[in-house]
């Protein structure tokens, strides 16, 4: 069976960081500025209570009282970009950029942009954000950050480095860096990168994640274990972690515990086709032929392009002697690039 893929994690959470600090008032002479203030501050206590719509209605009245209130348009951006209302934040930021064309306003522009995935326009924000403030870790994390899903891993590991020199105990430059050399198998680099990241945060869910997964690329299944579980005491919710737990009982053949990771997975994240496919896979090996072929039909629904979930059907659908359907099934794999469906369609389903 076919695509049993771990999950490694770059950018699970990058930090937003919000104006604290109360604005310099001595400057301030109407009774409009100084509401605007007050009202500046009830945002930050909304804020901090997650009451991210609240707080915006409160900024929203500070920027009428003062129009040119800089860091309550940061802030703004900021909460927006947390209730995903992209277009607003980068509205917001741009307006700060306008204001004040330090570093804040590109960076907060230029991470919305990667949420986007408009991914040069974040390069070129970024870029000027590490202009504007060389010393800042932040920015070169960032523009990493953008690399790393450009799959640029030179430049992003260029800017990682930076981000460690200016603030040696960044826990996520770290794990992003370890993550990234995984990719590269430079897997010595990567676990002294993910046990720094561990260090400097032990709470860092997805470093544990990645441990998981360099270990089991090493052959250590039971450190693989250890971390994947650490992982998701961490977080309870860790979809990925369920999904690279469960690969690593499929392949030491726990496969009934390898179903009930994959469970839990797709109980976190319904749309997990990659979790549904390898569910399937663990349920054929178990012999339970006809929730194999539901689990394939799910990954398909969620994904028609999946071509590995096309050629795992296939192969079940031909062990119930459904040999028209293994062979439609097969098709369609080859015809999304799968080579080893288009092997069995030569072989098996042609006929004279």
């Amino acid at each position: 069976m076919k695509n049993m893929r771990f999950i490694i994690i770059v950018l699970l959470v990058i930090p937003i960081f919000i104006f604290s600090q109360v604005p310099d008032t001595s400057k301030l002479s109407t009774k409009d500025n100084l509401f605007s203030i007050k009202l500046y501050n009830e945002s930050l206590g909304l804020f901090n209570q997650q009451k991210q719509l609240e707080a915006i209605t409160m900024l929203n009245k500070a920027i009428a009282l003062n129009p040119k209130f800089a860091k309550a348009y940061y802030n703004r951006g900021c909460y927006r970009l947390q209730s995903h209302s992209l277009d607003d934040a980068i509205e917001d930021f741009s307006q700060l950029i306008k204001l004040e064309p330090g570093s804040k306003g590109y960076m907060g522009r230029g991470y919305t942009y990667l949420i986007k995935k408009e991914y040069q326009k974040a390069i070129e924000d970024l870029s000027v954000a590490v202009l504007n403030d060389p010393k800042n870790a932040n920015a070169y994390y960032y523009r990493g950050s953008v690399y790393a899903q450009q799959e640029k891993y030179t430049q992003a590991l260029a800017d990682f480095d930076k981000a460690i020199e200016l603030q040696n105990n960044y826990a996520i430059a770290y794990n992003d860096r370890g993550s990234i050399k995984i990719k590269m198998k430079e897997y010595a680099g990567a676990k002294t990168d993910l046990i720094k990241a561990v260090t400097f945060d032990p709470a860092l869910a997805i470093a544990y994640n990645n441990l998981g997964e360099l270990a089991a690329i090493a052959g250590d299944i039971g450190s693989a274990l250890e971390n994947f579980t650490t992982a998701l005491k961490i977080q309870t919710d860790y979809f990925a972690a369920y999904n690279n737990r469960g690969l690593t009982k499929h392949n030491s053949e726990d496969f009934e515990g390898a179903v009930e990771d994959f469970t839990k997975a797709i109980g976190v994240n319904p749309d997990f086709d990659l979790a549904y496919n390898n569910r399937g896979n663990s349920k054929y090996m178990l012999g339970n032929l006809d929730g194999a072929i539901a689990d394939f039909t799910k990954a398909i629904e969620l994904d028609s392009k999946y071509g590995e979930a096309w050629l795992n059907r296939g192969v079940v659908k031909e062990m119930i002697r459904d040999t028209q359907g293994a062979c439609q099934d097969w098709a369609k794999a080859a015809d999304l690039g799968i080579t080893a469906a288009g092997n069995y369609v030569k072989n098996q389903c042609q006929k004279d």
